[in-house]
């Protein structure tokens, strides 16, 4: 198969899914894995896992017959594919109830990295949660993280303001909790996160099934 050849939106979808599960088995020591127990963990066939690994820009064939894949290998590979890194610093905009379970969850260290610094506008939650250090808002332009690309935001006051702060600071991707509108330039791209529309989804889907 020519691995030049366009990876279709569904194959990239995919992607982030086995990088995080890989890195969890990067974690615990293994070196080396089956499609067939990638599958386990992620619940994609391993058929498909295979014919996603074949569009993989690589000058070698990847897995071998009995050893399996280099899990070392394939990480770096995904990461070259989707631009991500181990140490990608993300930032925390909003520190209310919602920011602090997500601060209590900070589990990406092993993904695409961790957040490391959180904004907000209480003085009250000025100073460090979760072993991650809170700033005032009014602050971030003096300690915003050197090559930060990437932003959670969680507040519901000033959003398209803050929106527009972030960018000027070379923010590139936000995950927006936020449940307002907003604008972004063409190079940022947004990914918004609600539960009520997950449900949505999720309902529609079972309604299919059922038919």
């Amino acid at each position: 198969m020519d691995k030049k050849q366009k990876i279709s939106k569904a194959t990239m979808s995919r992607f982030p899914i086995y990088l995080k599960a890989l890195r969890n088995m990067q974690h615990e020591g293994k070196k080396h894995f089956l499609s067939s127990e990638l599958s386990e963990v992620t619940g994609v066939l391993d058929t498909t896992i295979r014919r996603d690994f074949s569009f993989l820009p690589t000058d070698e064939s990847l897995g071998r017959r009995g050893i399996g894949y280099d899990t070392r290998e394939i990480i770096d590979v995904l990461n070259n594919v989707l631009g991500l890194g181990l140490d990608e610093p993300i930032i925390l905009i909003g520190v209310g109830n919602l920011g602090s379970a997500i601060l209590k969850y900070n589990r990406w260290q092993y993904t695409v990295g961790k957040i490391v610094c959180g904004y907000d506008s209480d003085m009250n939650k000025i100073g460090e949660q979760f072993g991650v250090k809170i700033h005032h808002i009014n602050d971030l332009a003096e300690t915003f993280p050197q090559g930060c690309k990437l932003a959670i935001l969680a507040i519901s006051h000033d959003v398209q303001e803050t929106v527009d702060y972030l960018m000027e600071l070379g923010i590139k991707g936000i995950v927006d909790f936020t449940h307002s509108h907003f604008t972004v330039n063409d190079d940022v791209v947004v990914q918004p996160v609600d539960v009520v529309v997950a449900i949505q989804e999720l309902v529609l889907k079972m309604r299919a099934n059922d038919e």
